[in-house]
């Protein structure tokens, strides 16, 4: 499992500085001695300050490719997504948060993106 952070507001599959975005991700993907292997669990959430417009299923696809030879060898690898956008102005109380988030959150103002890979459940589950 591995867990980030991107400074910043994730840009959408269509907008114009989309590339320059995956070079961000890029950038702050910690290095990993290997590529991590399927089937994999990417989630993604968004913490922005105040209002967006930007619909949650837009910021994935930069994101999941920006990960490939980085993170993992193809995207085709992630069979689950979980993303999520979270206002800072009305936080929710965070259940068993990571270090890597709790530091991301002390530092506020801005907007930010908290990535975390990690195998996916071996069992389905639709609660």
């Amino acid at each position: 499992m591995i867990d980030f952070v991107v400074r910043g507001t994730p840009k959408s599959q269509q907008a114009g500085s989309r590339k320059r975005w995956q070079e961000t991700v890029q950038d702050a993907a910690p290095p990993l001695s290997e590529l991590l292997t399927g089937p994999l669990r990417l989630r993604i959430d968004f913490f922005f300050d105040g209002s967006t417009n930007l619909d949650t299923d837009n910021i994935i696809k930069p994101i999941q490719d920006a990960l490939e030879d980085i993170v993992y060898g193809d995207d085709e690898t992630v069979v689950d997504v979980c993303a999520r956008k979270i206002d800072l102005r009305s936080l929710p109380a965070l259940a068993a948060a990571s270090p890597t988030l709790l530091t991301a959150l002390s530092e506020l103002p801005g907007d930010f993106v908290y990535i975390r890979v990690a195998s996916a459940h071996r069992r389905l589950e639709f609660a």
